[in-house]
């Protein structure tokens, strides 16, 4: 429920408007979260099987289609909406060009809208005392360092919101009954600045998203010890996109285990790890990646200093 109400109404990432390379009417989608909409979240609290229920109907393990679901199962229950269609592919002479993410209908404003989707997460690079480079988008890199801030906006700007512009996604739409649509993106998630050496920002970044930080294992300790957290938890991805709830005491760290545990999880890789600090409820009061040895690597710092 509360990954339903974050995927849905939580604030945007960016202000996509402030953008220069957001193409004119596309916009963010901004689903308010209504008095209607709150009580459904409530009633579904209470019992939340037909959420369930669909959710175990494609069981997952990648939060991005998790995400998806999330977003699918609003769109079918909302009376203010109807989905008319989700990943839809597009095909040209046995190519495919893409897909729809979403296709709706907008009672409010009688129209059909294409929605794209996408939950990010970017850690900043450290910028070794450069304070003349402007912000930008380059500087924010996803916890594997093959994503890019940057990458990911130019693909959801210049190629997933442009499909219904391709002659043989029109043809499809004329076919559903579609002769024109608002285009819209959802693009929620997390960025994360080091402790030190912070680059700015990214252009249009939300305010009303909290910036959070992210340390090296080096840094750990003391930046712990700055918190105000009665225990710690690793959370696994699936658990990524709303505050943590950790109940379960087997899941629940003080800070000597955390410093403890982290070297025997990145004997098997050297992936960043995303770290829920808890208060007395078990409730999570912040979140900070950690990070092994050196991050980002070298060749992913020259290829961060080469865009810029």
């Amino acid at each position: 429920m509360r990954d339903l109400a974050w995927a849905c109404f939580s604030p945007q990432m960016l202000h996509l408007e402030q953008l220069a390379d957001t193409p004119t009417g596309v916009s963010a989608s901004t689903m308010p979260l209504t008095r209607a909409r709150a009580r459904w979240l409530q009633q579904l609290d209470r019992d939340p099987s037909a959420l369930l229920t669909q959710l175990s109907s494609r069981p997952t393990h990648r939060l991005g289609v998790y995400f998806e679901q999330l977003w699918h199962f609003f769109l079918r229950s909302d009376p203010a909406v109807e989905l008319v269609a989700h990943n839809l592919a597009i095909h040209d002479e046995g190519r495919t060009l893409g897909e729809f993410d979403c296709i709706y209908y907008c009672a409010d404003r009688a129209c059909h809208v294409h929605l794209e989707l996408a939950v990010k997460y970017f850690l900043g690079v450290p910028r070794a005392r450069d304070n003349a480079t402007p912000a930008n988008t380059h500087e924010w890199l996803g916890p594997d360092q093959r994503d890019r801030l940057k990458t990911k906006l130019d693909q959801l700007l210049q190629r997933q919101i442009a499909l219904g512009d391709a002659p043989a996604a029109r043809r499809k739409l004329l076919d559903m009954g579609i002769e024109n649509m608002a285009r819209e993106i959802a693009l929620k998630g997390y960025l994360f600045q080091p402790l030190y050496e912070a680059p700015p920002s990214p252009p249009g970044f939300n305010r009303a998203c909290t910036m959070h930080k992210w340390v090296s294992y080096q840094q750990l300790e003391s930046h712990c010890a700055t918190l105000d957290a009665m225990s710690f938890a690793i959370l696994p991805k699936m658990q990524w996109l709303s505050r943590a709830q950790c109940d379960a005491s087997e899941t629940r760290l003080t800070q000597q285990q955390l410093l403890a545990s982290l070297p025997r999880r990145w004997q098997a890789d050297h992936y960043p790890l995303l770290i829920a600090a808890l208060d007395e409820a078990h409730s999570e009061v912040s979140r900070f990646f950690v990070t092994p040895g050196r991050w980002p690597d070298s060749i992913a710092r020259s290829a961060t200093r080469s865009a810029l």
